[in-house]
C-alpha cells in the first residue's frame, strides 16, 4: 500500500515550479523552492488521506511536532503537542503543549484517540531510544500514526545530499556535507555544526519499523517509483 505520483501528479507539480518567482542567478534558492514544492505536494496527499482514516479521532498527542502542522486540520476537538524545547507563545486555545521526552512521556496509557508523530522518530537517538520512542506511541494511543524517512531513499532529506547517508560515519564528515550537500553549500556549516546535525539524524528501513511497530501497518510513499518515506499507523 503506498502513495506514488502520477503523470497528473507530475504535472501539478511543474505547473507550481514555474509560478514560482526566482531571482537571477539564483541557483540554490531553486533547487530548493523545488524541493518545497515537490516535499508540499506529498504533504498535501498525505494530509488527504490523513484526514480521512482519522476523522473520528478528537484527543490527539503530538510527539515531536509543532501547532503549525495542525493548520487546516479540524477534525481533533483538542490537540497536545509534547516536545523537548519550552511552550512556544500564543497556542490556539485547543491546543496544550507538554514539555517532555517522547522516550518517557509519563502520560497515561491510552490517554488519547491518536498518537502521533511526524518526521521525529529518526531524531531520538539509537535504535533502542527509537524502540522506546515507538512504545510510547503504542502505549499512550488507542490509534497511532508515525511518519519518517526511508533510510534507502538515495536523496538524504535533511541534508539533501545524494547518498551521503549510506557513508560509514568516519567518512561522512563536514567536508562531506559542506561540499557535497545542498545543506553544506547553502549554509556552509562549521564542523561541529555538521558534527551535531549528521549525530541526532538516525534514518530507519521498513524492516526496522516492523520490529518497532508489531501489529501496525505501513503505508509507503514512492517518488518516481522509489520508496521515499513510510507512514505507520493502525
Amino acid at each position: 500500500m503506498g502513495i506514488s505520483l502520477d503523470e497528473n501528479d507530475l504535472a501539478a507539480i511543474i505547473a507550481t515550479i514555474f509560478e514560482v518567482q526566482w531571482g537571477a542567478g539564483q541557483t540554490l534558492n531553486t533547487v530548493h523552492n523545488i524541493y518545497r514544492v515537490i516535499g508540499g505536494h506529498f504533504r498535501r496527499k498525505r494530509e488527504r488521506w490523513f484526514k480521512s482514516e482519522y476523522q473520528d479521532c478528537r484527543t490527539v498527542i503530538d510527539v515531536g511536532g509543532t501547532a503549525e502542522m495542525w493548520n487546516g486540520i479540524d477534525f481533533a476537538q483538542h490537540i497536545t503537542l509534547l516536545n523537548v524545547g519550552e511552550s512556544p507563545n500564543d497556542l490556539p486555545p485547543a491546543i496544550d503543549y507538554v514539555q517532555g521526552d517522547g522516550r518517557d512521556t509519563g502520560l497515561p496509557s491510552a490517554g488519547f484517540d491518536l498518537a502521533f508523530s511526524n518526521s521525529a522518530i529518526e531524531h531520538v537517538g539509537s535504535f533502542e531510544d527509537q524502540r522506546r520512542f515507538a512504545n510510547e506511541l503504542l502505549r499512550i494511543g488507542r490509534r497511532i500514526y508515525c511518519q519518517t524517512p526511508n533510510k534507502w531513499f538515495p536523496v538524504e532529506p535533511h541534508f539533501l545530499g545524494l547518498c551521503v547517508h549510506w557513508l560509514p560515519r568516519k567518512w561522512f564528515t563536514n567536508s562531506v556535507d559542506r561540499y557535497l550537500t545542498l545543506h553544506g553549500w547553502r549554509y556552509r556549516p562549521d564542523a561541529a555544526t555538521s558534527a551535531a546535525l549528521i549525530d541526532s539524524i538516525r534514518l530507519l528501513t521498513r524492516a526496522e519499523l516492523q520490529q518497532l511497530f508489531p501489529g501496525c501497518k505501513i503505508k509507503t510513499e514512492r517518488w518516481l517509483g522509489l520508496p521515499k518515506s513510510f507512514m505507520v499507523w493502525k
